[in-house]
C-alpha cells in the first residue's frame, strides 16, 4: 500500500510538473501579449462572442501581428468604439480602408475600418484557452489553478527536503553507532 501511495504522489508530481513547464508559459505568454505587443508584435485577445463561429469560437484567444498590408479574407483585430474587434476583410477600399464582416453574421459591419485602426492578422488561435482564462481571473479560478498546485508543488517538495534530512540523520547515527567497531570502514554512501 506504501508503494501504491508512493507511486501516486510521484506520479502526480510528475504530471503537476509537466503541466506547469507546459501551461504555465502559454498562460504567462498570453497574459502578457493581451496587455502588450512587446514580444514580436503578437498581442493576444480572447474571443467574446460568436460572431466569428465555426472558425474561431466563443472563449478561444487569437493571437495577431501587424502586417504591411491586409487583404481581402485575412481575420483581423481592429479598435472601433473603444472596443476590440475581431472580424474577416470582405472588401479592400482603397490602399487604407477596409470593409470587415463577422463570418457568423448576415450583413457586413456598417463602420468601414481604417488602417490605423488594426491592431493586426490572425497568426494563430488556441480554442478554448480564452475560457480557461478567463476562469483564471475569478476568485475560484486563481485558487483552483494557481493557489492550489503552487500549495501542493511546495508540499511536494517539503516532503523531498523532509526525506533528504531523514537520510542524512540516519546516515550520521549509523556512522557514529559503528565507530571504533570492526565494520567502521564500511562506506554508507
Amino acid at each position: 500500500m506504501k508503494k501504491v501511495l508512493h507511486l501516486g504522489l510521484k506520479t502526480t508530481n510528475i504530471l503537476l510538473t509537466i503541466a506547469v513547464l507546459i501551461i504555465l508559459p502559454v498562460v504567462v505568454f498570453t497574459l502578457i501579449s493581451s496587455k502588450t505587443n512587446i514580444i514580436y508584435g503578437i498581442q493576444s485577445f480572447v474571443v467574446l462572442t460568436g460572431s466569428m463561429e465555426p472558425n474561431l469560437l466563443t472563449g478561444s484567444v487569437i493571437y495577431t501581428k501587424p502586417v504591411q498590408n491586409y487583404s481581402k479574407g485575412d481575420v483581423i483585430a481592429f479598435n472601433q468604439a473603444d472596443r476590440t474587434i475581431t472580424h474577416r476583410i470582405t472588401e479592400v477600399k482603397g490602399a487604407n480602408t477596409y470593409i470587415t464582416k463577422g463570418d457568423a453574421n448576415n450583413t457586413q459591419d456598417s463602420d468601414p475600418v481604417s488602417s490605423a485602426s488594426i491592431i493586426g492578422k490572425e497568426v494563430f488561435t488556441i480554442p478554448y484557452l480564452g475560457s480557461f482564462i478567463l476562469f483564471l481571473s475569478t476568485l475560484w479560478g486563481f485558487i483552483l489553478f494557481i493557489v492550489v498546485p503552487i500549495a501542493i508543488f511546495i508540499a511536494f517538495e517539503i516532503w523531498n527536503i523532509k526525506k533528504e534530512i531523514d537520510y542524512h540523520i540516519a546516515k550520521k547515527v549509523l556512522e557514529k553507532s559503528f565507530q571504533g567497531s570492526k565494520y567502521e570502514k564500511i562506506n554508507f554512501n
